[in-house]
């Protein structure tokens, strides 16, 4: 493979840590194809959130990686861009005469220049060629990508999941393998599963024509990525009799849009709870929701050594644990691709929000997908938690749905596809 030089990537992030876990095997890949890569922090959040994983912290600092950082982020400027989005929304939804067109013309102007001045000086030359842009999904919404398009106007620009959540409830639909590609479009929206895709139910920016579809499956669930994680997990669970200490995973869920304050005080108590009377020697890695600031585990901690809110990235502490649980995650993905066992503690029905109708109840997708016990009280909870600590059990023993299968299968392909965009390019 003949290998371009002067070639950078560079990765806008917004919201979470979650959107460089998505593509951190992409740029892994494209630093060891001599790309340059740069990561640009457009709001003090997603820089402290990144900043608490220490995957993504030490990936990033590692000299040998070579990765640019920069903050864009401020109050001032954070301000501004929130301005110009309400701007543009409102532009565009809204029949105006012609003098607030020129108003609202005249607002985005502005922030895009705000936008413009704080961006690292050197990425701005030569209108992007030979660059990559990553950016989430979501903010095809926002004016903030029309002014990237403009500023980066000769470069390959690729959208991105910001976690592998499903979306589908409709496991049983078929699907090709593979799907015909435009290699020479600008823009590629890479989505897990075409069934993720077919939940847009409305014309919006992501059914754009320019915006070519590539269902890449999750890159961090290839058997490349997710070789030396296996082995280790494997290892440290084998050693399951001979430890003293049982080390279990919650992969918690902040209140907010999903569950209320309440009910996170009672998932917290009840599993602290629950597990603390089964075992006297145990960990309880706490692994936080990146938007989960102010939180019960906080406030509990103290009373209990044994709970440790940790930063490690789940694929490293689930190498280190025998089982794990969650309060309705894309964690548990993450885990099942061990074969680690996980505990989904969340009742559906409680909290109906993004869950799938089952009959006269609603269920999860990780239910579905069979990759979870599922223990919608503290009984079923408790029930599985006595199970897995009298017994080395594993998830292994209910069987995952093809679905699942599936969307490991279009994870071990991403390479291909984004090598053949980049050959396309010129850029390999």
């Amino acid at each position: 493979m003949k290998i371009m030089k002067n070639k950078k990537a560079v990765a806008f992030l917004s919201g979470s840590a979650g959107e460089l876990d998505w593509i951190l095997p992409i740029l892994d890949h494209l630093s060891n194809l001599q790309f340059e890569i740069k990561i640009i922090y457009l709001t003090r959040h997603v820089k402290k959130s990144v900043n608490r994983n220490s995957l993504l912290r030490n990936y990033i600092i590692k000299p040998e990686n070579k990765i640019e950082a920069f903050s864009t982020g401020g109050p001032v400027v954070e301000m501004i861009e929130r301005i110009g989005y309400l701007a543009h929304r409102i532009n565009i939804k809204l029949k105006k005469p012609k003098v607030l067109s020129v108003f609202f013309y005249i607002i985005e102007y502005a922030c895009r220049k705000v936008f413009e001045i704080n961006l690292p000086k050197h990425l701005l030359s030569n209108q992007g060629e030979r660059t990559l842009i990553f950016s989430e999904s979501p903010s095809l919404r926002r004016p903030r990508d029309k002014w990237i398009k403009e500023i980066f106007d000769q470069s390959i620009f690729f959208y991105c999941p910001h976690s592998p959540h499903i979306y589908t409830s409709d496991l049983d639909r078929e699907y090709p393998l593979s799907n015909d590609i435009d290699f020479n479009k600008k823009y590629f929206l890479l989505m897990g599963h075409p069934a993720d895709y077919l939940e847009i139910d409305e014309e919006n920016e992501f059914t754009s024509s320019d915006l070519e579809k590539v269902f890449t499956g999750h890159p961090k669930y290839s058997r490349r990525w997710l070789k030396k994680y296996k082995e280790k997990a494997n290892s440290f669970r084998s050693s399951f009799t001979e430890r003293e200490e049982t080390n279990i995973l919650v992969i918690s869920r902040g209140y907010g849009s999903y569950i209320d304050e309440e009910s996170q005080k009672d998932l917290v108590e009840a599993t602290v709870q629950v597990v603390d009377k089964h075992l006297s020697n145990y960990n309880l890695f706490v692994k936080k929701h990146p938007r989960e600031t102010d939180s019960h585990w906080d406030k509990i901690a103290d009373s209990y050594p044994s709970i440790k809110i940790i930063e490690e990235h789940i694929l490293d502490i689930a190498c280190k644990v025998d089982f794990a649980i969650t309060f309705w995650s894309s964690g548990a993905m993450d885990c099942a691709t061990l074969e680690v066992p996980v505990i989904e503690f969340y009742d559906p029905n409680k909290h109906p929000k993004q869950q799938i109708p089952q009959e006269d109840s609603f269920t999860t997708i990780y239910r579905k997908l069979g990759l979870v016990y599922a223990a919608n009280d503290k009984n079923d909870f408790e029930k599985f938690v006595s199970s897995l600590i009298t017994k080395d059990s594993n998830i292994s023993s209910e069987r995952p749905h093809a679905f699942y299968h599936d969307l490991m299968d279009r994870s071990n392909l991403w390479e291909e596809k984004i090598e053949k965009i980049l050959a396309v390019n010129n850029l390999i």
